[in-house]
């Protein structure tokens, strides 16, 4: 056999032999089965990780790991003569950069959180702003107290997308909405990355002494264009932590 011939040889075989180590890491590294994530072993390397920075975990560790697309959203923009039409003179609004914001007087006998949570719900179904939206946080200040709604779209939260209520012992409140409409989904469905890895992307975001409260999967609008027709989201992990949200981004890179 000619050398030329060896030569071809060895570069075919080498080549192939690239081919399948190449295979093989895929497999073992980027493929890996996401319940292995899940595995005991894995969920204490991570408390050993967050250990380190006295960071503990108060809530359920999510195992879903669905296929999401991109979603096609615009800002809501209802007109003054709807407002008109659907507030009816009951109290004052106005609108500032698609913002409706109302005030008005509510009949909370009780000032506490229960009772200005039924008045939202009340409220929210009067002027049909009640479809697919969830409660997602009461918070009781010294001199008012705030319920706030966010946005969803099937099962995820839909950022920045809500309605906030502030309460006044005087019985004084007001409305603040800023709606987002979903309008479709892409085509294309990627895998989300898991939220074990959600939790270690955001480690050096996480401050010293830190509980984490929340996690959950949803689709977060970061711009503050009001004037934008159309834009897309993609799906983000939110980390409720303390008091404050870290939001990653749920494709792979």
């Amino acid at each position: 056999m000619d050398g030329s011939k060896v030569k071809n040889i060895l570069i075919i075989a080498f080549i192939l032999t690239n081919m399948v180590l190449g295979y093989n890491l895929y497999i073992n590294v980027f493929r890996y089965d996401k319940q292995d994530i899940f595995s005991d072993s894995s969920i204490n390397n991570l408390n050993k990780l967050l250990s380190t920075k006295n960071i503990s975990i108060n809530t359920q560790i999510p195992k879903d790991t669905p296929s999401l697309s991109t979603l096609s959203i615009k800002y809501e923009d209802l007109s003054e003569s709807e407002l008109d039409s659907l507030f009816k003179g009951n109290g004052l609004y106005e609108v500032k950069d698609k913002h409706i914001i109302y005030n008005g007087k509510s009949d909370i006998d009780d000032f506490n959180i229960k009772e200005c949570t039924l008045f939202t719900k009340k409220f929210l179904k009067k002027y049909n702003f009640d479809d697919d939206m969830y409660l997602k946080s009461t918070i009781r200040k010294p001199d008012h107290i705030e319920i706030i709604y966010t946005g969803k779209y099937k099962d995820y939260f839909l950022e920045e997308s809500y309605m906030n209520f502030v309460f006044y012992e005087n019985k004084d409140f007001s409305f603040e909405r800023l709606w987002i409409v979903p309008i479709e989904e892409k085509k294309q469905k990627k895998r989300v990355i898991t939220s074990v890895e959600a939790i270690m992307s955001a480690y050096n975001q996480i401050e010293q002494d830190s509980v984490i409260n929340e996690i959950k999967l949803g689709y977060y609008f970061e711009s503050k264009n009001m004037d934008i027709e159309q834009g897309d989201i993609g799906p983000v992990w939110r980390l409720k932590v303390n008091n404050k949200y870290i939001y990653i981004k749920a494709f792979d890179l």
